[in-house]
């Protein structure tokens, strides 16, 4: 079986863990690569022979797609009603989510394991997964202080017109669910899982993560929580 996970040693000052990288550049090449469900192919806008495969999916449907070889890492998009152009799959490229209700789902993770995601809004609209409710993220809490995606011709963007960037999440463990809730985005590349050692707090840090007593401890905005996210 073909390993889409790539492993690399990431060393830290108080211990060494492995860091996985799902990048979708380089895995996925092929659409039989792809595990797609409650999903139908639209004929109309898809491209194959452009590696450009777009789905519709039903009101009420939770549709959930990921790489074959790596179910631990899902795309799960749900719509109120029936949406066309739902999310888009580019084999060897990125996914992308065509709207604001899609949500990634990363299983088996542990306390602590850090989750960088590397993505880009997909349109004119920015990105952003800022949860007024306070609902998402899942088992997880936002490292990264600004979490919008610049909207696609933004300054800095690539050939095509996209804006790549970084937001990184701590895990609590467990399956973390992660959502957008703007305009949809593209996402290339997941890491989870890299070192986690005695990281140095600096003033102005939105979270970090330390260890105290030999235990994980979360500092956002000044209060204290422990790897199940209760505060301290």
């Amino acid at each position: 079986m073909k390993k889409f996970f790539l492993f690399a040693a990431a060393i830290a000052t108080a211990m060494t863990m492995n860091a996985k990288v799902l990048d979708l550049t380089a895995t996925g090449t092929a659409i039989g690569d792809w595990t797609v469900g409650e999903a139908t192919l639209n004929s109309d806008e898809s491209n194959p022979e452009g590696g450009k495969y777009v789905y519709d999916i039903k009101a009420e449907v939770a549709s959930e797609s990921y790489i074959t070889a790596e179910p631990n890492v899902v795309f799960q998009i749900k719509n109120t009603s029936d949406k066309k152009k739902a999310f888009v799959v580019y084999p060897g490229k990125c996914y992308e989510f065509g709207g604001k209700n899609g949500v990634l789902i990363v299983k088996n993770t542990n306390p602590g394991d850090k989750i960088v995601l590397t993505a880009a809004a997909k349109g004119s609209t920015a990105g952003d997964f800022t949860d007024a409710a306070g609902t998402y993220p899942k088992n997880a809490v936002a490292v990264s202080s600004d979490l919008t995606l610049p909207a696609k011709g933004s300054e800095g963007a690539d050939e095509q017109g996209y804006v790549w960037k970084e937001i990184e999440y701590t895990s609590l463990g467990g399956t973390v669910e992660i959502k957008e809730f703007k305009g949809g985005y593209r996402i290339n590349k997941i890491q989870v899982g890299a070192s986690q050692g005695i990281d140095n707090t600096k003033a102005g840090q939105k979270a970090v993560k330390i260890f105290e007593n030999g235990q994980l401890v979360i500092i956002k905005n000044g209060v204290k929580y422990n790897a199940i996210g209760v505060q301290l």
